[in-house]
């Protein structure tokens, strides 16, 4: 499979951390930091493939039902791709390699109350192009994305469905296209262990560019009232997507 590289995707997940924590946590104040590690390997539409080490670094403030967060990783990229919906860096060999800061991304929302175990959570995000465009780490644009997400909660267990539309900003070396995003997760936890189960869905970002859709696994384990692991691994199940990914992150939280 190939992928025109997120937050994750991994950019993306990775803002988010990696993947999301389960929506049904509500009520908690907290300082949250994090550092993670992401791999990931594809051929991301060029014929050899595309390896990608990603450390994110995170920040995340809690008060009420309102939330911000960001996320600033380091790169290390091998290969002919752009971390990025460009595709791939013309004359670019297999062996290229570079390394460098990748791009920030904000985000903030707002989780509305629909009953007790039903919730709607507004997200706006912003991706920031500190990344460099003359190393290939990233595609030089400003990019905005808007979501919705409606979480229905089952005691320890969680399902949500979510949408949105990312406006990408379009340089002439990088066309891109807005495009519509959703996706599906399941989330249980039992004692100190969460579970989960995501799905994401994404259009390309350029004409030649497949759609993005991944399935990713996670576990979460709940060290003490400050610390928690995370990990996760994912697949791509189409030609927009990397073969395989995964990663861990600690997160460091001050609050509830």
């Amino acid at each position: 499979m190939n992928r025109s590289i997120r937050h994750g995707t991994i950019l993306a997940a990775l803002a988010t951390t990696a993947f999301a924590a389960p929506a049904y946590a509500k009520g908690d104040d907290y300082i949250q930091f994090s550092l993670g590690a992401d791999y990931s390997k594809g051929d991301y539409g060029t014929t050899p493939d595309t390896e990608m080490l990603a450390i994110p670094v995170g920040f995340k403030l809690k008060q009420g039902d309102f939330f911000v967060r960001a996320s600033l990783p380091w790169l290390r990229v091998k290969g002919p791709a752009v971390p990025g919906d460009g595709g791939a860096i013309p004359g670019a060999g297999p062996t290229t390699s570079r390394s460098g800061i990748g791009d920030l991304t904000m985000a903030a929302g707002y989780s509305l109350p629909i009953g007790d175990s039903t919730y709607f959570d507004m997200t706006g995000k912003v991706k920031l192009p500190t990344a460099s465009e003359a190393k290939g780490l990233g595609t030089g644009t400003t990019d905005f994305t808007a979501e919705g997400e409606l979480t229905q909660v089952f005691g320890m267990t969680s399902v949500s469905v979510r949408g949105g539309r990312r406006f990408n900003g379009s340089t002439a070396a990088f066309p891109l296209n807005d495009v519509w995003q959703a996706g599906a997760s399941v989330y249980h936890t039992a004692g100190e262990v969460t579970v989960g189960l995501d799905y994401d869905w994404r259009e390309g970002a350029l004409p030649t560019a497949p759609d993005r859709s991944e399935l990713t696994g996670s576990i979460g384990f709940k060290l003490n009232e400050s610390f928690r692991l995370q990990g996760y691994a994912y697949t791509g199940l189409s030609d927009g997507s990397p073969d395989l990914g995964g990663g861990l992150q600690l997160v460091y939280r001050i609050g509830s």
